[in-house]
Formats: structure tokens, sequence, C-alpha cells
């Protein structure tokens, strides 16, 4: 059956369409819009879906979850921010250690590869994706990134039905 206008302009669609417009290429300004491209971050995002992030004006959190640019492949890449500023991160038969704490990891789904200790600087985080049989593009293999380089999320917006505000 032919739709009517009234359910294709529905006022969700609109209005995700015009966070799409109005963010998406906004790199230097305050908020910016990102498409999920990879299965890493399942089961919290999933590839497809589209997220409004912002940069940091505040200090970052364990379990924030960040889209910064990786410059040797020219991509963006979103993860979640296990590591601080400061601290020392290492990981043994796959729990993750803090300062040599084991840290309570309830966004990974699967096991983390061992590593030995890495110390953030005071402008570094240290990221991973939740499906960590998935990830690539993480601090394992690129190192600590940058505080300067992150955007927060802010906003899962589409699909409209699983629209979620990140604190």
């Amino acid at each position: 059956m032919i739709k009517s206008i009234g359910q294709i302009f529905n006022l969700r669609n609109i209005f995700v369409v015009l966070i799409y417009l109005i963010f998406k290429n906004n790199k230097d300004g305050t908020y910016r819009t990102y498409e999920i491209k990879e299965e890493s971050m399942e089961p919290s995002l999933y590839e497809g879906d589209y997220v409004l992030a912002s940069k940091f004006t505040d200090s970052p959190s364990r379990g924030d979850i960040v889209v910064y640019e990786y410059e040797t492949k020219n991509i963006e890449i979103v993860k979640r921010i296990i590591g601080l500023p400061g601290e020392t991160i290492s990981s043994k038969g796959g729990q993750i250690n803090i300062n040599d704490e084991k840290i309570n990891d309830p966004w990974g789904n699967g096991e983390v590869v061992d590593f030995e200790n890495i110390t953030l600087e005071e402008d570094e985080v240290f990221v991973l994706g939740d499906n960590r049989e998935m990830s690539s593009s993480d601090s394992l293999s690129v190192g600590p990134i940058k505080l300067e380089t992150c955007w927060k999320l802010r906003f899962l917006y589409w699909p409209y039905h699983k629209f979620i505000k990140y604190e």
C-alpha cells in the first residue's frame, strides 16, 4: 500500500533529518553527527546507528563513548573510554587492571587480550570496543588517544525507537 504523506513525514523523521543536516559536517563546531560503521561496539551500538557527539566540556569518565579520528587510516572510530589520564592499564587473563587493581568492566563483551602496563599521560585516554572480539583500531593497536581529539557521544538518535541520551 502507498503510505500517506503524514506517515512518511512524521515528526520523528523530520527531527532525525534535521539533526543530521544541521550537524553532519560541523567538525570545527561544538556538535557533530556520526554513523556507526563497524560491529566493535555491539551490543551498545550497531552498524547503521546514528549518534550526536560533542567536544568534551568536562573531564572524561570511565565508560564514556567517544569518536576520534585515526589519522593513519583517515577514518573515524567509536570506542569506550576504559583508562583515564594518568592511570596505568594492563590486562591479565582477560581481566582489565587499572593501577594494578581489577576493575568492573560491565561493557566488555568477550575477553580482552593480555597486555603489559601502559601508563597514560595527563592528556590521554585508553579506549576499547565493547565487542572485544571484533574490536580494532583501539588503544591495543593504535596506543593511547589524545583527549583533545575525542568527541563524546551525547545521543543515539537513529533509529529513533532506540533513542538514548548519554550522560
